[in-house]
């Protein structure tokens, strides 16, 4: 009977000990995963921000270039 109820008692903790477990490790993947899509976010406006940025010195420069150049 002893024996048993230490062996229950076993159980009990090693389940508690897995669910405790489990919740950490949930824990830590949603803010991982948090963090992550906050860079992705970030990163992506950057490089939204310097596409246009290019796009509208590219067009600046060839403007410049064509007033200079090509003057009918």
């Amino acid at each position: 009977m002893k024996a048993e109820l230490i062996q229950e008692l076993q159980l009990l903790q090693q389940s508690r000990a897995n669910k405790f477990a489990d919740e950490l490790a949930d824990r830590i993947i949603s803010s991982v995963d948090a963090v992550n899509e906050k860079v992705t976010n970030s990163m992506s406006q950057r490089g939204k921000m310097l596409f246009l940025l290019e796009k509208k010195l590219n067009f600046s420069a060839l403007k410049r270039l064509k007033g200079k150049y090509l003057k009918f």
